[in-house]
């Protein structure tokens, strides 16, 4: 090696003062030699997994220690669903019900108590034809409307119908995820309150489209807010806790309901998940 030519590792930086080299490193002055300095940096060990190494940005300098950002999911909901919103069971042929669900021979107007996610509504005078962004039960007025999640009420709108919506999110501000319990009267909580899945939050609404005497309707859903909003089927995201139970309880109904109104054409009992006749977004 060329004896006028040195290396210096880990160095700040060199400064030539006067004809005399001086090496600069943390602000301290030592005289230049000709021996090389080797300086090792110590290695920056950070606690965190494979996945978080591969999603993080790390930024480090000689006055501070590495910063790790970890991105997330944000195309996920943040709360799982732990409630459908009304009470679902097992059809009892004594009492003719399926929990809230009462079986009856009154003429409805898709022919359903339970119109799943991406449920297809034909044309009509009241609105252009359109797949159901959010699932709708058909139930006997009064009964009790639940969250769907636990979480904190952020609105409660007036809708075009003339019934509510509770609105519910992680946190209680307005975020791109919103929980809903659609079509309520009643309202039994306000905006900011806390609320659990389950929790009583108003009564099916008694707003009618063709329904018999005595029943209303109420919907569930999970809105995806952004330029276009959207729907994602809410039975795709379950709470492991209820998860297997509740789809084999939706599973029970499509047939229950079936076999009670003599027609097998009404739901498709193999669908990848239960209660989801479509597993793409639904705008609006």
């Amino acid at each position: 090696m060329n004896k006028n030519i040195y290396t210096a590792l880990a160095v700040v930086g060199v400064v030539v003062i006067g004809g005399v080299f001086l090496v600069k490193q943390k602000n301290v002055q030592v005289p230049f030699t000709t021996e090389v300095i080797e300086k090792t940096e110590p290695s920056v060990t950070t606690n965190i997994s494979k996945t978080q190494k591969e999603q993080a940005s790390i930024t480090t300098n000689n006055t501070s220690q590495p910063k790790v950002i970890v991105k997330t999911n944000t195309d996920t909901p943040p709360l799982l669903i732990k409630s459908i919103g009304v009470n679902l069971d097992y059809y009892n042929s004594a009492t003719n019900r399926a929990g809230d669900f009462v079986f009856t021979k009154e003429k409805l107007q898709f022919d359903r108590l339970f119109m799943g996610y991406g449920f297809f509504i034909p044309f009509s005078e009241a609105s252009p034809a359109k797949y159901n962004p959010q699932p709708t039960f058909i139930l006997p007025l009064g009964t009790p409307a639940r969250s769907l999640v636990d979480g904190i009420v952020v609105s409660i709108p007036v809708l075009w119908s003339g019934d509510y919506s509770v609105q519910v999110t992680e946190n209680g501000k307005m975020e791109k995820w919103i929980y809903e319990t659609e079509h309520i009267i009643n309202p039994k909580v306000k905006v900011g309150d806390k609320v659990i899945a389950g929790q009583i939050i108003g009564e099916v609404s008694d707003f009618s489209q063709g329904l018999p005497a005595g029943f209303g309707m109420v919907e569930m859903g999970i809105l995806k807010g952004g330029q276009v909003p959207q729907h994602v089927c809410p039975f795709a995201y379950f709470d492991p806790s209820i998860k297997e139970e509740m789809q084999k309880k939706i599973i029970a109904l499509y047939t229950a309901w079936e076999d009670y109104a003599g027609d097998t054409s009404l739901y498709n009992e193999i669908e990848s998940i239960p209660g989801c006749i479509k597993l793409d977004p639904i705008e609006g």
